[in-house]
């Protein structure tokens, strides 16, 4: 499976100091930091709002240009995320319940995540390498690990 992330963005946001602690509310978390980093970087977030069609060109960018399928899966998974984790902005009722931080909000981590566990549930047959013995065991126990997919199986 492709990395949907260029690298130089992965390195640039990891580099990048966590926001000020303001003082009273819990610290900001280093991953949605990171995430917010990157959706910024690849013009995903641009002035706090969030592009789908953005998103949907910048993750698409790290597949062969012939590659139609991964585009098309790309796609519905950005879509589908979309409106699972920016579309419902719950996280504002625990910013006004000062239950997590104003900064670096967990929607940008969640998309990514979401995105991330969809492209891979949904990777073309043809990209897995069953042939490999390691890797055939390895795809199939997470592949039937509800737990840890358990939150986009329905998706």
């Amino acid at each position: 499976m492709p990395r949907l992330l260029p690298e130089q963005v992965i390195e640039t946001c990891r580099a990048r100091p966590l926001p000020s602690v303001i003082p009273g509310v819990p610290d900001p978390l280093p991953e949605n930091c990171i995430a917010e980093c990157a959706l910024n970087e690849t013009g995903i977030l641009f002035n706090g709002q969030f592009r789908v069609e953005q998103a949907v060109k910048a993750l698409s960018t790290q597949v062969p240009n012939d590659t139609l399928t991964w585009q098309h899966v790309i796609e519905v998974a950005s879509k589908k995320c979309y409106i699972i984790t920016v579309g419902d902005s719950f996280y504002l009722r625990d910013v006004a319940k000062n239950l997590i931080s104003p900064q670096c909000i967990p929607s940008s981590f969640r998309f990514l995540q979401c995105t991330f566990s969809i492209v891979y549930r949904d990777c073309p047959d043809i990209y897995w390498n069953y042939q490999n013995d390691r890797c055939g065991q390895f795809v199939v126990a997470l592949n039937n690990c509800h737990y840890l997919f358990r939150h986009i199986w329905d998706i």
